[in-house]
C-alpha cells in the first residue's frame, strides 16, 4: 500500500490571531497539496513570538513530512522567521547574490531607493535551498532536516500563491514521488445526517483504510478522500 505524505501547515502573524487577517494561504495550500496526494494532518496559527514558533516547528516535525510556513518574512522588527529558522538549523546567514539582484530589479522598476533593510532580505540560511520570489522582495527557502522537508514562503497571498505554482509544488512532486488523492462528491436530497450515516454504514465499514469520507449537512459540497482507486470500484445506492 503506498504511503501518504503527511503535510502541516504554520501560519505565522500577529494579525491572523487578531483576525485582521483571514487566512486564505492554507485554503489554497491544502488544495495544492492534495493534487499531489499529500495529505495535510494540521494546520497552526502562531503569533510573532519566537519561543511560540519554535514549540510549532518542534510539534510539526514529530507528526508531519513536509512543514509549509507562511509569514514573517518582511523586512520589518517583527517579521523574525528567517531568523528563527537560521537559529533552528543551526547556521548563518550568508548573502545570497541571485536573491539580491532580483530584490535590486525590483526597486529599480518602480524607480524607488533600495533601503538596507531590503538588502538584509537576500540575505538567506547558509543550509537552505533559496526559493525564488519573481513577484516581490522575500525569497523563500526549503530545508531538509531528519527526513522532513520544512519550506519557508512570505505570507503575501499572491507571493506565496507564485512561488508555490512555480518552484514549491513541482519540487514536491518530485521529493516524495506522490500520486493525487481523488476526491468524490455525493450529492443526496431528502435524507437526514443521521439517517444516512445508518443507511450506509456497511459501505462506510468496507471503505480502505487510505479512504475517508465526511458528511456536510449543507448544499456545500463534501468529498471522500483517497489516494487513486485500483481497478476494483464500489457502489452504492441510498434508497
Amino acid at each position: 500500500m503506498r504511503q501518504v505524505p503527511n503535510a502541516e501547515i504554520i501560519t505565522i502573524g500577529d494579525e491572523l490571531l487578531y483576525g485582521q487577517v483571514v487566512d486564505t494561504n492554507s485554503a489554497f495550500m491544502g488544495q495544492e497539496l492534495g493534487k499531489l496526494g499529500i495529505r495535510v494532518r494540521q494546520i497552526t496559527s502562531v503569533s510573532d513570538r519566537a519561543a511560540e514558533i519554535v514549540l510549532a516547528l518542534d510539534a510539526a516535525r514529530e507528526r508531519a513530512d513536509v512543514v509549509l510556513i507562511t509569514g514573517g518574512l518582511g523586512p520589518t522588527k517583527d517579521d523574525l522567521t528567517k531568523h528563527i529558522l537560521t537559529e533552528y538549523f543551526r547556521t548563518e546567514l550568508v548573502l545570497h547574490e541571485p536573491s539580491l539582484r532580483d530584490v535590486e530589479s525590483i526597486f529599480a522598476r518602480f524607480n524607488r531607493p533600495m533601503l538596507e533593510v531590503n538588502r538584509q532580505q537576500a540575505y538567506l540560511p547558509a543550509a537552505c535551498t533559496p526559493v525564488r520570489n519573481a513577484v516581490g522582495t522575500a525569497p523563500g527557502m526549503w530545508f531538509e532536516d531528519r527526513d522532513v522537508v520544512f519550506v519557508s514562503m512570505p505570507g503575501v497571498p499572491f507571493e506565496m500563491k507564485r512561488m508555490m505554482t512555480d518552484i514549491v509544488l513541482p519540487k514536491l512532486k518530485e521529493h516524495f514521488h506522490t500520486a493525487p488523492i481523488e476526491h468524490l462528491v455525493i450529492q443526496t436530497v431528502g435524507i437526514g445526517e443521521s439517517f444516512l450515516a445508518e443507511k450506509i454504514s456497511d459501505w462506510e465499514d468496507s471503505l480502505p483504510p487510505t479512504s475517508s469520507w465526511r458528511t456536510c449537512p449543507t448544499w456545500a459540497p463534501c468529498a471522500s478522500a483517497s489516494p487513486p482507486p485500483t481497478t476494483e470500484s464500489q457502489t452504492f445506492v441510498v434508497d
